[in-house]
């Protein structure tokens, strides 16, 4: 038995991610998350559920009984912590659990813990678990010595970006972006940025498509070339309805949103943050512009909407790579491969 292990109360990226690994255990999953109504997607996995009580594990010290009992009842070989959660670490030594391991998804991720949850942290790596990076310039990113770590990049349903329909109807060419609406995405910098791409473009329009709380702030600032679509599940028609994807994040793990925009065909531009930089590398799949630059980002958009042969260019270079390294498929087979060394 495998035991994976959310503690967020959102759903996204990493959620799916875990959501894949649990679709390919099957019953020798069990599934542990709070019971919050943002993780329904996780009750209609084909896998055995334990939804714990958010309270729970928002308390350290609870968390860590809580779990501890847990594991002991169910006696896993593995548990699998998606992203470092010092109780579930804690718990599992407890209960002595075989193997523990945690996919640490951004390591660049600033912290702002107080001096509990730093100490806290502090115990989680000194406990020793496994650590799965979803790139290679994550590992060396976090530069963690002295713990077993392996790389497992991401992987996608890449026959969903193949041959999709533009979702959106063709008036004017289109700059598009997608991500949850958090500061960690930097939305305000393609927001500065647009007035100079309509300057060289004005045909441009601008897609932003998730949610989160910063909604009503962007929308307010974005102006009426601006389309906030909100969370969507036609990901991959709005993409191939895109000239242009924009990522000016502060920071990112291995970005899914890149590697579906490169999946479906589109040229992007990028800041070189976390493991973006494997697969937008500058001038060769893409290109890159430095963090928090409005001015770059849109001289990197211009240049892309200017030059549509080398636009193409990149994206087909992208995509070629995608095919290569990103399929869900051996992304989950090597996940449980490891449960297994």
């Amino acid at each position: 038995m495998v035991v994976l292990l959310q503690a967020a109360p959102v759903y996204g990226a990493i959620e799916t991610y875990l959501a894949e690994i649990a679709r390919g255990l099957g019953d020798e999953a069990v599934l542990v998350f709070p019971d919050v109504p943002e993780l329904a997607p996780f009750r209609e996995l084909p896998v055995r559920l334990h939804a714990l009580p958010r309270e729970t594990l928002e308390s350290a010290p609870l968390a860590v009984v809580a779990l501890a009992g847990l594991f002991r009842r169910l006696r896993p070989r593995v548990v699998h912590v998606n992203d470092p959660f010092p109780p579930a670490v804690v718990a599992a030594r407890l209960a002595r659990v075989p193997r523990v391991l945690v996919t640490h998804h951004t390591p660049e991720l600033p912290r702002r813990d107080n001096a509990v949850g730093r100490a806290w942290l502090a115990l989680h790596w000194a406990l020793r678990p496994e650590v799965i990076y979803t790139s290679e310039s994550d590992r060396r990113t976090d530069g963690r010595r002295g713990l077993p770590t392996h790389v497992v990049y991401y992987g996608i349903d890449l026959e969903r970006f193949a041959g999709a329909r533009p979702a959106l109807p063709r008036e004017g060419r289109v700059v598009g972006t997608v991500g949850r609406l958090v500061p960690q995405k930097a939305h305000r910098v393609l927001i500065e940025a647009a007035p100079l791409v309509l300057a060289e473009h004005s045909d441009v329009r601008f897609v932003v498509v998730g949610d989160g709380p910063l909604r009503a702030e962007l929308e307010a600032e974005s102006g009426e070339r601006f389309l906030f679509t909100g969370a969507r599940e036609d990901v991959p028609e709005l993409l191939a309805s895109f000239d242009v994807f924009a990522l000016p994040s502060s920071f990112e793990g291995l970005c899914y949103a890149v590697i579906e925009a490169q999946a479906a065909g589109v040229p992007v531009v990028a800041t070189p943050v976390g493991g973006v930089r494997e697969n937008v590398v500058e001038g060769e799949t893409g290109l890159l512009v430095p963090v928090g630059d409005a001015r770059a980002l849109a001289d990197g958009i211009n240049r892309l909407l200017s030059t549509p042969d080398e636009a193409r260019r990149l994206a087909e270079a992208a995509r070629r790579r995608v095919l290569a390294r990103y399929d869900v498929r051996r992304m989950v087979a090597e996940t449980i491969a490891l449960y297994s060394k």
